[in-house]
């Protein structure tokens, strides 16, 4: 069954509503409604709740200006897409109604496959604005909800780990549920991470030094992974100091490092180096894991990418996302080198100082 999606056409000639009407009526998805000025639009609001609405600018005594901005002052439509139409094509009128809080444009008269392409558009990104919200919230409120009883489990197993009493048959279970609870309580921890990434956030940049940053990293992840005797070695410029909102980019190197530790065979070697050119920082991580096929190469820095079974038990397939996310607030990127049983190189790129203007992340 097909969404249907509720247009609201507000304009104060009634031959442009009977047009815009009976165009929007050989779509059979849309459900329309008219008004006649901003004032009749303000009163059709709450009961209709329009997924789009195509408000002309030269409305009698509330011009589209000032219905745009009672509209976006109202919390419950801050999805509500709104199309600003005029019969000039001024500059200074688009300006006036993007800042307004208008999401487009369009002039009269306007060409009909235009006018339905905008429409389709604006309804399609509504809808997924929405969708995106109640994941979040969703995602939000079940991780506040099971923190607690998952913290319970990773308490009482660590219990049952030191208990003299328990066999070793059932401290070796006991570890392996509390290790079990730590990796479902990270995988929540980034899961709502990624929702806020994709929110947004405003960054707040400090100045570090990047070996050291890196270092305390590599030191936290070794002594997680002693058992298994994985070597680093290190080659870092010490000079490089790195504009960042590092309490959230030190996520990028946690991430990415142990990317290379699940994926690098016991007893194999991490190399990890860092090194500036031209105002650029770099830094590559190198395992010697089975490497990646061009095809997944392609796609590991998507959400949930890693489908396949023998990877997904290494990981979550959310991570990597989370850094590409993270590098895109900081202007940086990220790619992935190797073939299939030559490892993997993980290189991260970064302005060493912060660009203009980044700060709050656009979707």
């Amino acid at each position: 069954m097909k969404v249907q999606y509720k247009i609201l056409v507000v304009d104060d000639e009634p031959i442009i509503l009977f047009y815009i009407q009976d165009l929007l009526a050989s779509v059979d998805n849309y459900i329309v409604e008219t008004a006649e000025s901003g004032e009749q639009a303000l009163e059709i609001l709450p009961s209709f709740k329009p997924d789009l609405i195509l408000l002309d600018i030269q409305l009698p005594a509330m011009n589209g200006y000032e219905v745009c901005r009672k509209i976006r002052a109202d919390n419950r439509y801050r999805f509500t897409k709104i199309i600003m139409v005029s019969g000039h094509a001024r500059v200074n009128e688009r300006l006036m109604g993007y800042e307004a809080g208008a999401d487009d444009y369009i002039g009269k008269p306007f060409e009909k496959e235009e006018l339905l392409a905008k429409v389709r558009v604006f309804t399609q990104l509504k809808n997924k604005e929405e969708v995106d919200q109640v994941k979040g919230d969703l995602l939000t409120l079940i991780t506040h909800e099971t923190r607690t009883p998952v913290s319970g489990i990773i308490g009482c197993a660590e219990l049952l780990v030191s208990d003299p009493t328990l066999s070793e048959e059932g401290k070796e279970l006991a570890g392996l549920i509390a290790k079990s609870g730590q990796q479902l309580f990270q995988f929540m921890k980034n899961a709502v991470l990624l929702c806020k990434l994709k929110a947004g956030m405003e960054l707040h940049f400090n100045p570090e030094p990047v070996s050291g940053m890196l270092a305390n990293v590599i030191n936290n992840l070794v002594e997680e992974n002693l058992d298994r005797h994985i070597g680093i070695t290190t080659d870092f410029d010490d000079s490089i100091i790195l504009q960042a909102d590092w309490p959230l980019l030190i996520n990028v190197f946690k991430f990415v490092i142990d990317n290379a530790f699940k994926f690098s065979p016991d007893s194999g070697t991490i190399t990890i180096k860092s090194w500036q050119t031209d105002g650029i920082l770099f830094v590559s991580v190198q395992d010697e894991g089975e490497g990646l096929d061009p095809h997944m190469r392609e796609h590991i820095f998507d959400e949930f990418a890693i489908k396949d079974v023998a990877h997904h038990q290494k990981g979550q397939g959310i991570s990597l996302a989370i850094c590409r996310y993270i590098l895109h607030y900081h202007h940086g990127a990220i790619h992935v080198e190797g073939n299939p049983g030559s490892g993997a190189t993980f290189v991260i790129k970064l302005p060493l100082q912060p660009i203009e203007g980044i700060g709050e992340h656009e979707s």
